[in-house]
């Protein structure tokens, strides 16, 4: 979505005054804010203190992409050539790419054998890995896909739209068609959810640029939306309350649904979950904490606890009955820095579209009982040319998965036209695929097996 890349506004100081809280600063925002201080020594010709704010910085998050190359500059502007190779083969380990064979910053070690070994792997990193099965492609279309939601009952696919700000249905002879009327006024629409119980279909929207008719007033309005499932009409709409002195942009960017009908939200503007209680006239401002510099995904896991995702932050647990928040580490050798919308499987699984990193890809996450730590995480399906950039994700029929392979954010611009058509694939994924890995192969952190 839109905040996909607020952690590198981390790094740049985008987020440096937002979290300027009491208390104990959370890792990732030190992390953040020595790699910050790194960047501004290195361009002060401090190269000892480049270096020891980048050590600091990946000692915290050693999962964290743009932190490790910022480390091997470092190195290597201290004059340690081979540390900074190694570094960059941690890099590797991840899955992920960079192209640091073209940056000025490696220009010494270019040529050396084992700089051009690393920048190999780096390189490998971008092949197409799974099967890559397109379970349908949505033509002709004009919109921005964000979210998307699968009801069983009928087999009906809904869509949500942030640039035409609407949701699309398509039905079981394919055919896409409005849900919501146009002239209902939407905001953007990001994660949808469908509640049979309750003939609804929940929709999480917000103000963005992205958005056809935005204007900067609006900037900071996101509402949940309650719609009858069988007819599309507006039932309610809960708009996020803004307190004297509230400073942040709000988006409303997904949501899940309990068993009991509470509806958790996800804020991708602010460090807030959100919640709508059964019954309660309007939306809860429930948790409020840096650790959530970038809030993407939600899911509920049971009455004790949720899972969220954070784009800097990775996979987070949050206790229902304490709010207590539990950064979830993951296994050495892996990440889940860049982890956007988060599917909840029936058996108890998660996937993750982790479309913060390069490439972008879906990951199966492996817990511990109870969700207390990561065990394992597998990479399903990466670097496929029809999925740069995948938006979020549902279960869907056969508990296959189905993601939106490519919303397009970097096409929609504020005040310019509606971009010309084009097609949207959507991926189906099995829970089941074998690992591509995460690098080489799977990760699996301390207990797994």
């Amino acid at each position: 979505m839109t905040s996909a890349w607020r952690l590198i506004l981390g790094l740049t100081g985008g987020w440096a005054g937002v979290f300027a809280q009491p208390g104990v600063e959370p890792a990732v925002i030190t992390a953040m804010r020595l790699a910050r201080e790194g960047a501004e020594s290195a361009s002060a010709g401090d190269a000892a203190a480049y270096l020891q704010r980048m050590e600091s910085a990946a000692a915290l998050r050693p999962d964290f992409p743009r932190i490790l190359v910022n480390l091997a500059a470092a190195q290597l502007a201290h004059g340690r050539a081979e540390d900074a190779v190694a570094t960059l083969g941690r890099l590797a380990d991840l899955g992920v790419h960079s192209p640091v064979e073209k940056s000025a910053e490696f220009v010494a070690l270019r040529g050396r054998p084992e700089f051009v070994a690393v920048t190999r792997r780096l390189a490998a990193n971008l092949h197409p890995r799974g099967k890559g099965e397109i379970a349908f492609t949505v033509r002709e279309f004009s919109g921005l896909p964000e979210g998307i939601a699968w009801r069983e009952k009928t087999g009906d696919v809904f869509i949500g739209d942030v640039h035409l700000r609407t949701i699309w249905r398509r039905g079981g002879d394919g055919v896409l068609q409005r849900f919501t009327a146009e002239e209902d006024n939407l905001l953007g629409v990001f994660g949808i959810v469908v509640d049979e119980a309750g003939g609804r279909l929940w929709a999480a929207t917000a103000a963005v640029p992205a958005m056809r008719g935005f204007t900067p007033e609006q900037d900071g309005t996101s509402a949940l939306v309650e719609i009858d499932l069988g007819t599309g009409r507006i039932q309610r709409v809960m708009t996020v309350p803004r307190r004297p002195g509230d400073r942040y942009s709000h988006v409303l960017g997904d949501l899940a649904l309990a068993s009991d009908g509470t509806v958790w939200l996800a804020d991708s503007g602010a460090p807030q979950l959100w919640r709508l209680a059964p019954g309660a006239p309007g939306l809860e401002a429930w948790l409020e904490s840096p650790e959530f510099p970038s809030l993407q995904g939600i899911v509920v896991r049971s009455t004790e606890h949720l899972l969220v995702a954070d784009h800097a932050n990775g996979l987070l647990r949050v206790g229902l009955s304490d709010r207590r928040i539990e950064p979830l580490a993951a296994p050495a050798g892996s990440t889940l820095v860049g982890l956007d919308g988060l599917i909840g499987l029936p058996d108890g699984r998660v996937l993750g579209v982790q479309n913060g990193t390069r490439p972008a890809r879906i990951v199966r996450v492996e817990l511990a009982p109870g969700d207390t730590s990561v065990v394992a995480v597998d990479v399903i399906e990466s670097g496929h040319l029809t999925m740069p950039a995948p938006a979020l994700g549902c279960v869907g029929p056969g508990g296959q998965v189905l993601v939106i392979g490519n919303a397009g954010w970097s096409r929609f611009s504020e005040g310019e036209p509606t971009p010309a058509p084009r097609s949207v694939p959507i991926f189906r994924v099995s829970p089941d695929a074998p690992a591509a890995g995460s690098g080489p192969a799977g990760v699996r952190g301390p207990g797994g097996r």
